[in-house]
């Protein structure tokens, strides 16, 4: 978990509503000093803390939690860069050269569609 991303998004928002930190720690409940640790990504908010912060600021948690979040493609990009990062130029030349062949195949493919 990413708690300075987090803690940015959440300040980055709070600003963007002109919220001071006084307000957004009335408006959850909390202590102006835990929601200044959780901007700064020192603080590791609960499930429901972060609900309340989002609820606070009226955005949805997954909003908040988006530079958290990996796609199986970003696993696939990395898994990829890290078998590259193993091979000699060969091999990388290789895999290059195939990735271009499948592109030029598959466009033709969508043209044709």
């Amino acid at each position: 978990m990413d708690y300075a991303a987090l803690g940015k998004r959440i300040r980055d928002e709070r600003l963007l509503q002109r919220l001071t930190l006084e307000k957004l720690a009335e408006k959850t409940n909390k202590s102006i000093n835990f929601i200044g640790q959780i901007e700064r990504g020192e603080g590791k908010p609960s499930l429901e803390t972060l609900v309340d912060i989002a609820n606070a600021l009226g955005v949805t948690v997954d909003s908040l939690l988006q530079d958290n979040v990996k796609t199986g493609a970003d696993d696939m990009t990395e898994e990829v860069a890290a078998l590259m990062h193993t091979m000699d130029d060969t091999g990388k030349q290789f895999l290059l050269d195939m990735a271009r062949r499948y592109l030029y195949y598959h466009q033709a493919e969508k043209d044709d569609a």
